[in-house]
């Protein structure tokens, strides 16, 4: 009989406990507290795969309403698995939820097989439980590529293991076609990649050069995508939408101007607390293990840093830059756990588990503005499907993506301007929004009033 004690060690358990935990309003709209925009535009992605073109080298948006929305952006692999699942079930935005929750639990499951062959079961359980409890546990159920992608690599890297002691070729190929999309998907996976080490080491001589050669084709590729075919849509299609980063002196300014904001994403977001507090705990026991964990941790640590260096403005306002870092921070801290005695292990993973989901407890729900979500049906008695809109969000294109249509975002500041207005008639806009509630602010233009209720106004644009 299956003790309970034995469930509580078993990586299965926590991993089937916080998946149910996760599924709770999984097919909410992305109108959560935070990334609603990045949201949002994987959603314009996947829909538009569905409805207008199933190219998945020309992904394409809902905006601006006089071009055709594509542009260049990561590698639209999870977007593309949104539009097949449409196929026979027709679009909902929930399905990226689903993707990215079912990928990331294979992907922490696969993290601690990994772990396992290289350490031991003890630090494989400790490590993926500080993964499945930090940064990843909520966004692992957003429709984002992050740590989607960071958990193909992963999985990739373990069948890349498997294969050293089974030699299936299947299933390294497998594993470079993982890790290749990973890295495509999201470029910072590649501080991931530093997990390798120990398989490297493993490799007789042949098969460290097949694992160099792959390695390197998967950069090569992402390579192409990243540096070639994206700017190349960005100047054919005249729209340029992703963040290729920014140069490193002006990066290195802005953060010695906002130091502790940044570092904040590592000893606060990446794990929390606890788990930060175990992590620097970790450092002390590196070389005291059977497997140096210090090549592995300088060169993520050497990549992170590349990456926040690259990052300008945004590594501090969005935590996620980091995700393809905690895995290796989880190692570390497990060097820790399995030097505490019963009592204080105990304590130190139940404060861990815990603060993971009460800290993040909130943006697992929608708190206000969530009638937006009917936005489409609201418009559909005044405004055409092919006819094109402006809404007073900022900059935020997701009320776009809940009207349906195609068009612009705009500050009220600009709505107010005649001329603003009148260069949007030119460019073939129809109609202005002004939401009331959530994205915008209300506004009282001086142009004939089409319709209005508690969630916007309608304006003819002249």
């Amino acid at each position: 009989m299956i003790s309970f004690k034995s469930w509580l060690t078993d990586i299965r358990f926590w991993i089937g406990v916080t998946f149910i935990h996760r599924l709770i309003t999984i097919v909410q709209p992305p109108l959560e507290v935070a990334h609603i925009w990045r949201q949002t535009m994987m959603c314009m992605v996947a829909r538009n795969f569905y409805e207008i073109d199933a190219n998945i080298f020309y992904p394409r948006l809902d905006m601006p309403g006089d071009l055709p929305g594509i542009t260049g952006m990561e590698f639209p692999f999870l977007n593309y698995l949104i539009y097949l699942v449409s196929i026979p079930f027709g679009y909902d935005h929930w399905y990226g939820r689903l993707i990215n929750l079912i990928v990331s639990s294979v992907g922490i499951w696969s993290f601690h097989r990994y772990v396992s062959k290289i350490f031991s079961k003890k630090v494989a359980f400790y490590s993926a439980f500080i993964v499945l409890f930090s940064i990843y546990y909520y966004y692992s159920r957003k429709i984002m590529t992050d740590t989607f992608s960071v958990s193909l690599v992963i999985i990739g890297m373990t069948l890349w293991l498997e294969y050293l002691d089974h030699r299936k070729w299947f299933g390294f190929v497998v594993g470079f076609v993982l890790i290749t999309l990973g890295v495509l998907g999201k470029l910072p996976v590649v501080v991931a990649l530093s997990l390798l080490w120990p398989t490297f080491l493993k490799a007789g001589k042949a098969d460290r050069w097949l694992i160099a050669g792959a390695t390197s084709s998967a950069g090569i590729i992402a390579w192409l995508w990243y540096f070639l075919w994206v700017p190349y849509l960005q100047e054919t299609y005249h729209l340029d939408r992703y963040f290729m980063g920014a140069s490193m002196s002006e990066t290195a300014q802005f953060i010695l101007a906002h130091k502790s904001r940044v570092a904040s994403v590592f000893y606060q977001k990446a794990m929390g607390w606890s788990g930060f507090g175990v992590f620097i705990a970790g450092l002390f026991y590196l070389r005291k293990r059977d497997v140096n964990l210090s090549p592995i941790v300088g060169l993520g640590a050497a990549l992170i840093l590349l990456v926040l260096f690259k990052s300008g403005d945004r590594f501090m306002d969005h935590p996620y830059y980091v995700i393809p870092f905690v895995p290796i921070m989880s190692l570390v801290a497990s060097s820790a756990l399995e030097k505490m005695r019963p009592a204080l292990l105990f304590i130190a993973l139940l404060a861990i588990g815990t603060e993971g989901i009460v800290s993040r407890w909130d943006d697992q729900f929608v708190k206000n503005g969530s009638a937006i979500e009917d936005l489409e049906n609201r418009l559909d008695p005044f405004v055409a499907k092919d006819e094109t809109i402006v809404v007073n969000s900022q900059e935020i294109p997701a009320p776009l993506y809940f009207a349906h249509r195609r068009g612009w975002v705009a500050w009220n500041g600009s709505l107010l301007d005649e001329e603003v207005r009148q260069s949007l008639a030119a460019r073939g806009c129809d109609f202005i929004v002004i939401l009331k509630q959530r994205f915008g602010e209300e506004v009282r233009l001086n142009l004939p009033l089409i319709y209005e209720d508690e969630v916007f106004l309608l304006y003819p644009i002249e």
